[in-house]
């Protein structure tokens, strides 16, 4: 049986990562809508989730400088699109762009 990719203790600990980056960046808000993020509670529709800038089915990676921490709405709609459907592109800097990384 196969696993999933973001199965993998590497997705994880990427993930994480970007969660603790945005966290450390005083990233309250999600990108694309606005909405406080819920850092606590990622299953919240405001769960902070990390999310592919290019998604992975359209050859993006999974490395920091091509993921974003969004809600859990806005990750859900993207699906495989580059933004969500009422958005065109993030309003805040990527994570790669902090001093404290």
């Amino acid at each position: 049986m196969a696993t999933s990719r973001t199965g993998t203790a590497q997705w994880f600990n990427v993930r994480n990562h970007a969660l603790r980056l945005a966290q450390q960046n005083d990233q309250t808000q999600c990108p694309y809508c606005g909405i406080p993020l819920d850092y606590k509670n990622k299953r919240a529709p405001n769960g902070a989730q990390v999310d592919h800038i290019v998604p992975h089915s359209r050859g993006g990676s999974d490395r920091i400088t091509n993921l974003i921490v969004c809600c859990a709405r806005c990750n859900q709609s993207k699906s495989n699109r580059s933004a969500p459907k009422q958005h065109t592109k993030p309003q805040s800097k990527p994570l790669w762009t902090s001093r404290k990384w």
